[in-house]
C-alpha cells in the first residue's frame, strides 16, 4: 500500500535514510554470503527461508519461524540456504517498557543457565507483529520516532509472550545487575588494550572497576577481555580467510610470533593448525 505524503516524511530531518536504531528489511537470495561487525545489539527474524549463521564461536542454521540474538561488537555472517525473508531489530541494551522484566530482574537466571547462543521460535503474536511490520517497512515508513516506538512494542510482545528464562536465555549476553555499566564495557572494550585503559575509559577508579566488573560478569576482567579476544580469533580463523598477518595487525598483536604463541596457550594449537583443522572438519559428512 503506498503511503500518503512520502516526499514530506523523507524531507524531514527525523527520516531514518540509515536506521541505527530500528528495523530493517532483506531479502537475501540463494547463495547470498554476508558478513559484518555489529555496532548495535540485533535480533534477527528469519520471516521465510532459511540461512547459516556463524558468530564468535558459534555455527548454526536458523529456520523459517526463529529468531536469534547477536550481541553488540561481535563479528557474524550469513549464508542464505534459500532465499530468505529477514526482519532486523537494531537496539542498545534493551528498551524494556516494563521495570518488572528488566535486564536487572533477569540477572539471578543467569545462574542456572547454561549459555548456547540457539535460536528461539517467533510466537504467533509476534509473528502477527513482525507481519505488519514488514509492510510499514517495505511501504517506506522510515521516520526515527515510528521505530522508536516500534521496538518499544516489540519489547512489550517479548514481555507479554515469552517466560522469564526464555528471556534470561535468549538476551543472555547483556543480562546485567547495572545496565549502565555493562553498556560501558560492551561499546569500549574493543578499543582497549588493558584493563587499565577500560577502567580509565569507563570512568572509574581502576579497583572499584575491578570489583564491579567481577560482580557484574562474574569473572576478572583480564580473563573476560581475553575470552572475548579468544572468540574473535576462533571467528576469524574459521569462518575467514584472511591472512593471519592481517588478523595480527587487525587484533593489535605484536608480531606473528607473539600471536602463535598466544593461540597455542589457548587454543592448544597454532592458528595455521586451527584453520586447517576447521576445513578438514567442515569437509566431513
Amino acid at each position: 500500500m503506498k503511503l500518503f505524503y512520502l516526499n514530506e516524511h523523507k524531507s524531514c530531518y527525523n527520516y531514518a535514510r540509515c536506521v541505527q536504531e530500528g528495523f530493517q528489511y532483506y531479502i537475501f537470495d540463494e547463495g547470498l554470503e554476508h558478513e559484518e561487525e555489529l555496532q548495535n545489539d540485533c535480533i534477527l527474524f528469519v520471516l521465510k527461508g532459511s540461512l547459516r549463521l556463524s558468530c564468535n564461536e558459534f555455527q548454526f542454521t536458523i529456520s523459517e519461524g526463529k529468531m536469534v540474538f547477536v550481541c553488540r561488537e561481535s563479528l557474524f555472517s550469513t549464508y542464505s540456504l534459500e532465499k530468505c525473508e529477514v526482519v532486523v531489530a537494531l537496539f542498545e541494551g534493551g528498551i524494556w517498557p516494563c521495570q518488572k522484566v528488566s535486564f536487572s530482574e533477569l540477572f539471578h537466571l543467569r545462574d542456572v543457565i547454561e549459555y548456547r547462543m540457539e535460536p528461539l521460535e517467533i510466537k504467533d503474536r509476534l509473528y502477527r507483529f513482525l507481519e505488519l511490520l514488514e509492510c510499514y517497512l517495505k511501504d517506506g515508513a522510515n521516520c526515527i520516532h515510528f521505530h522508536e516506538i516500534k521496538i518499544k512494542e516489540l519489547f512489550w510482545s517479548m514481555r507479554f509472550y515469552y517466560s522469564k528464562k526464555e528471556l534470561a536465555g535468549f538476551f543472555y549476553m547483556i543480562i546485567g545487575r547495572s545496565q549502565d555499566f555493562r553498556n560501558k564495557v560492551l561499546n569500549n572494550y574493543k578499543r582497549c588494550k588493558t584493563v587499565k585503559e577500560l577502567a580509565s575509559t569507563c570512568g572509574i577508579s581502576l579497583s572499584a572497576f575491578k570489583r564491579q566488573f567481577l560482580a557484574e560478569f562474574g569473572k576478572p576482567p583480564a580473563v573476560w577481555m581475553e575470552e572475548q579476544l579468544v572468540r574473535e580469533i576462533k571467528y576469524k580463523l574459521s569462518v575467514t580467510d584472511i591472512p593471519l598477518g592481517s588478523i595480527v595487525y587487525e587484533l593489535n598483536f605484536s608480531s606473528l610470533a607473539h600471536f602463535s604463541r598466544f593461540c597455542k596457550r589457548c587454543l592448544g594449537c597454532s592458528p595455521k593448525e586451527w584453520r586447517e583443522q576447521i576445513k578438514s572438519e567442515s569437509k566431513t559428512p
